[in-house]
């Protein structure tokens, strides 16, 4: 009976330690709209807009996000502050490139123009 209490105990105090720890997290997030180059296509009896694959870097060079095709809205994504490097495809193959910052909690749009 003591092993199961203190089991209980054990789990217990785990996990109140971990949801204090997200809790007291205040690096805070930044949402982020990537509006990607858009091409037209008909897709069962009506025309929709597709946008772009991306992928988002740090900067050290890792991958952070990465994101497919997306249909009718732009991807939204969630990221913390610090400096970012994002990469995608125009219509014609070329490689588009955009650094930005991160540096307070906001909502904005990243925009790639053809």
């Amino acid at each position: 009976m003591k092993n199961i209490i203190l089991s209980f105990a054990f789990i217990l105090s785990f996990g109140l330690t971990n949801i204090f720890a997200t809790i007291g997290d205040n690096g805070g997030y930044s949402i982020v709209e990537v509006v990607t180059p858009v091409k037209i296509v008909y897709d069962d009896g009506m025309y929709r807009k597709v946008y772009s694959s991306f992928i988002i870097y740090d900067e050290i060079g890792n991958k952070i996000v990465s994101s497919g095709e997306v249909f009718d809205f732009a991807a939204k994504v969630k990221l913390p502050k610090g400096s970012y490097r994002i990469l995608t495809l125009n219509d014609r193959g070329d490689l588009l490139e955009k650094n930005f910052v991160i540096d307070k909690e906001n909502v904005f749009q990243i925009i790639f123009c053809k």
